[in-house]
């Protein structure tokens, strides 16, 4: 488009106030820039969660072992359903019994191998 055809061209029909920025329009920018903010905050909140420190097995089951018997029996119960390893039928029953003695030893040990894991 030339110059001369340019300035030939009507001038705009919208009043002076909508073709310039003023306080309202800035507020609004603002405005929309924090909820724009917020809901990317929003879906990256669940990543920046901090996660506890994941015990390894061997330490989880030295700390089961150091409770008192019935606690100590619970406890590798529990961390056993927790890692997936099932119990077997004298550890079922060391679980009701008030000193679980070599089964709570054995499931201990069976925990802290690798291979008793799935």
């Amino acid at each position: 488009m030339s110059a001369g055809v340019a300035a030939n061209l009507h001038p705009p029909r919208l009043p002076e106030a909508f073709l310039t920025a003023g306080p309202a329009d800035y507020l609004l920018a603002f405005g929309l820039g924090l909820l724009l903010a917020g809901l990317i905050w929003w879906l990256i909140a669940p990543g920046l969660k901090r996660r506890p420190p994941r015990i390894p097995l061997r330490a989880a089951a030295q700390a089961a072992r150091d409770l008192p018997p019935g606690e100590g029996m619970l406890a590798l119960a529990a961390l056993a359903a927790k890692r997936g390893v099932e119990l077997t039928s004298a550890e079922q029953s060391a679980l009701y019994a008030p000193d679980p003695g070599p089964a709570r030893e054995a499931l201990a040990a069976r925990l802290s191998r690798r291979g008793g894991l799935r």
